[in-house]
């Protein structure tokens, strides 16, 4: 296991995270991730002995760890660090006579010796570099540079520093403008990054909208609404992902600090989260087209939900001026959804066989055309309804996912009363409930219809 100082810039400002103990960093990961099946090192021994060159060398012995370049630090230990379970010391000269010094101080000999070379990095080297680069940073002004850099720290031989994109533009800047050390390694995506990734803009009664559906090619932010309109409460947080459409037709992952506090939102049902995403412009040069926002939700079951709202960026800044919010449904009790429970109460949202009213969809349009009250409409308007389809065929739970006005509504879900049996979805060779949403169009004859 590699063990990791990181030095990240946050929204909040320059954090500074390099602890006397040295702790592993933590970085994002997604629910598309297998869980780990690493084993965590067992390295208490190696604490032990820590514990122990920390009273004789350290200044303050109530820092554990913090004794390498303190003033009773001998010359010749220059760092420490973990190989999995094994505590490493790196030594300049004489090796044979440093074990046994460190092997009288501490007690122990469960450790071993790296021997120091010109071509190798102490931990006491890259500190020094380290604090450099973290003064240079600070008196940087803002640019290009400064927005692409993620986070740098250093590892047991050297600075690894991560680009929100890893550019020969951005490594040439850095060493230009920061530092120029052959210590130095750089980490980030090289390449556009193909992901063809979809998600529900729609699930359960949570919906995912853009505030505004367009913003200029120029904006730093786009900001999304997470609305629940389910019977359960739900669980956001900070991560998020974008992709944007390329050329050539595929999606291509948008570079961006993936690095994110780990805070949960819940969100009771009737309740709505707003949500800021950045953009980098300054970094990725962003063009106009077609961009895609990606956020997980997770429900009560434990069922995680990745949603997805899609959004434009233009170059005609007066169209992205003009733009108005998107209309956000208002939440009402009624239109509760029921989230799935578990076995076979379990509501799917996709089957291998879905649902089907009988005759199929043409069949079902032609009942809603007959069953439907049109003149309840001044003009040729759509309601988007949701049923569950149980196992038995019912026409259950029906709910009004996109409403027009209240009068629409309850001519809809009067028509959906009326329905016959539908031939169940099935999964893995047993009937399931199964969600089905459809369009109900309102179309009042002899109102200048086309």
């Amino acid at each position: 296991m590699k063990t990791v100082r990181f030095y990240c810039f946050w929204v909040i400002g320059f954090l500074l995270v390099a602890s006397c103990t040295r702790k592993p960093a933590q970085r994002e990961t997604t629910a598309s991730e297998p869980p780990s099946q690493e084993q965590i090192p067992d390295q208490s021994e190696g604490w032990k002995i820590i514990e122990a060159l920390t009273k004789a060398y350290g200044d303050n012995p109530n820092l554990i760890g913090d004794f390498i370049g303190s003033s009773r630090c001998p010359d010749f230990l220059e760092g420490r660090y973990f190989d999995g379970n094994t505590l490493v010391f790196q030594v300049r000269g004489d090796t044979t006579s440093a074990r046994q010094t460190l092997e009288k101080t501490s007690g122990s000999k469960a450790f071993r010796i790296e021997q120091l070379t010109d071509s190798t990095f102490s931990e006491k080297q890259l500190q020094c570099l380290l604090d450099k680069l973290n003064s240079r940073f600070n008196s940087l002004p803002e640019s290009k540079l400064k927005a692409n850099m993620i986070s740098w720290g250093s590892t047991a031989h050297y600075i690894e520093v991560i680009f929100i994109r890893n550019t020969p533009e951005a490594r040439a800047e850095f060493r230009r403008l920061l530092m120029d050390s052959p210590a130095i390694r750089f980490f980030g995506p090289e390449q556009p990054v193909r992901n063809n990734t979809t998600g529900a803009s729609e699930v359960y009664g949570i919906c995912l909208y853009p505030e505004y559906t367009v913003y200029p090619d120029t904006a730093d932010t786009a900001s999304f609404i997470l609305l629940n309109r389910s019977n359960g409460q739900i669980t956001c947080g900070e991560h998020y992902f974008i992709t944007y459409e390329g050329t050539d037709g595929q999606w291509y992952e948008l570079p961006i600090n993936t690095f994110a506090n780990d805070i949960a939102y819940v969100l009771k049902p009737d309740s709505q989260h707003r949500f800021v995403a950045r953009l980098y412009p300054a970094v990725n040069d962003n063009k106009p087209g077609r961009y895609r926002f990606f956020y997980e939700v997770s429900l009560e079951s434990g069922e995680n939900i990745r949603m997805m709202a899609e959004f434009r960026l233009t170059d005609d800044y007066e169209e992205a001026r003009r733009a108005g919010k998107t209309p956000i449904p208002k939440t009402t009790g009624r239109n509760y959804v029921e989230v799935p429970q578990t076995d076979e109460q379990m509501v799917y949202q996709v089957v291998e066989e879905m649902p089907e009213f009988p005759g199929g969809m043409p069949a079902l349009m032609e009942f809603i055309r007959k069953n439907l009250r049109h003149d309840k409409a001044e003009t040729k308007v759509r309601v988007i309804l949701q049923v569950v389809v149980d196992k038995e065929g019912n026409v259950t739970n029906p709910v009004v996912l996109r409403s027009v006005n209240s009068i629409l509504d309850e001519e809809a879900l009067r028509m959906v009363s009326l329905m016959p049996k539908w031939k169940p979805g099935g999964q893995a060779g047993k009937n399931r409930n199964v969600r089905f949403t459809f369009p109900v169009t309102f179309e009042p004859s002899g109102k200048g219809l086309q």
